[in-house]
């Protein structure tokens, strides 16, 4: 773990030149939803190192070589990254580690869907939480310990500890100032489970100019994390099996599983670069939301290129998208009733300006600034600074 002193992060809007802050995410071995939210917290604090368990440079787009990136021990550790989620049962002592490292912050800003509210901070420095969910395999979705994801032996004496990382997650939950979600589906998930209330900031999305004048081809499109709980595999399956066209842009560890039911209509391009995923976008005929996503910032991306979405009827789908003004939704989680859902799709006409003006309520200077409020708000309730500042 690198030593090297924080420096000030001084965003005017915040009204401190001495600020000093820390960023921290739970893994950065992947490109998702999580990291983009990253890149919109390091355009505000860009001297912030970011404190997480374990990272892949590989995995993440090039304005990651930029980042101060603070690693944890688990790191060292031979097959780290190949076996992260089987070590969960350490990962609160992993992000305990860091106190050291966050001492003397004026406030600390955590971007998670597992474990990185479990940093220790002083009683001085502010606890802000940017929650995706509280974790999903502690609380109900398993299909994060699938067999594939972990050594033979592991899923077996990981659900026997369940028990007791719920009781230290709901104590480090204790510990956060205010908490933040990425949905008003999220925000009801953290009063369940954490009986703490969420203000709602949707996840920041760019908003590119729209290309009115491209027109639709007859192809669908996914952009996903190749997992098995964003259920891909209903859109490769009713898709191969009726012959609908598709393409599907990503990685993960559901790949090779997704190639071997992929019929003739179905291709798997792999994860892409910014720009190419932008292109499809704007020329898909429409975008598909398969699983159900705790806010899901793709389909927001595909109503800013102005195209509508089909998506299961679920979690953040609900708020991002506008039956029949900016997509359907389907009701079962078969390809049955996805298929449904595409043959009411193509007896409506959609309008690509609707959709963009539904995807503007996301932008992400809407983001960045909602985000200084609630620092701002921390920094407050802290006495960091004075209610003239």
């Amino acid at each position: 773990m690198q030593s090297t002193p924080i420096q000030p992060a001084t965003p005017s809007i915040v009204g401190s030149e001495s600020l000093r802050v820390g960023l921290v995410h739970d893994y950065l071995t992947q490109f998702g939803g999580a990291e983009r939210v990253l890149v919109a917290l390091t355009e505000l604090f860009p001297e912030a190192p970011i404190f997480c368990s374990i990272s892949d440079p590989s995995s993440l787009p090039e304005i990651s070589s930029t980042w101060d990136v603070r690693e944890s021990a688990l790191a060292r550790l031979p097959g780290a990254s190949t076996y992260h989620r089987a070590m969960i049962p350490i990962y609160p002592a992993i992000f305990r580690r860091f106190e050291a490292d966050l001492r003397g912050l004026d406030i600390v800003i955590v971007d998670s869907s597992a474990w990185a509210h479990h940093v220790p901070v002083s009683p001085t420095t502010g606890l802000l939480c940017y929650c995706h969910s509280p974790a999903r395999f502690l609380y109900g979705d398993r299909d994060y310990l699938e067999p594939a994801a972990m050594p033979p032996g592991v899923r077996h004496v990981m659900n026997a500890v369940f028990g007791g990382l719920r009781r230290a997650d709901r104590r480090a939950a204790e510990r956060v100032d205010r908490f933040i979600a990425n949905s008003r589906n999220v925000a009801a998930r953290i009063e369940r489970t954490y009986r703490r209330h969420a203000t709602v900031i949707y996840p920041p999305v760019d908003i590119p100019p729209l290309q009115s004048d491209v027109q639709p081809e007859e192809w669908y499109l996914v952009v996903s994390r190749l997992v098995p709980h964003k259920r891909i595999d209903l859109a490769v399956r009713a898709c191969s099996r009726y012959g609908i066209p598709l393409k599907v842009v990503g990685s993960g560890r559901s790949e090779r599983e997704l190639r071997a039911m992929a019929g003739p209509t179905v291709e798997l391009l792999g994860r892409l670069p910014d720009d190419e995923v932008a292109d499809l976008m704007t020329h898909c005929k429409g975008f598909m939301l398969p699983g159900s996503e705790d806010f899901g910032i793709s389909a927001v991306e595909a109503q800013a290129a102005g195209r509508p979405v089909i998506a299961f009827g679920a979690g953040g789908a609900l708020e991002s998208v506008i039956p029949g003004e900016t997509g359907v939704f389907f009701s079962e989680r078969t390809a049955e009733s996805l298929m449904s859902a595409i043959r009411a799709f193509e007896t409506i006409s959609w309008n690509p300006v609707r959709a963009r003006a539904n995807a503007e309520r996301f932008s992400k200077a809407r983001f960045q600034r909602e985000i200084m409020e609630e620092v701002r708000a921390v920094l407050l309730q802290k006495q960091i600074l004075k209610e003239s500042a």
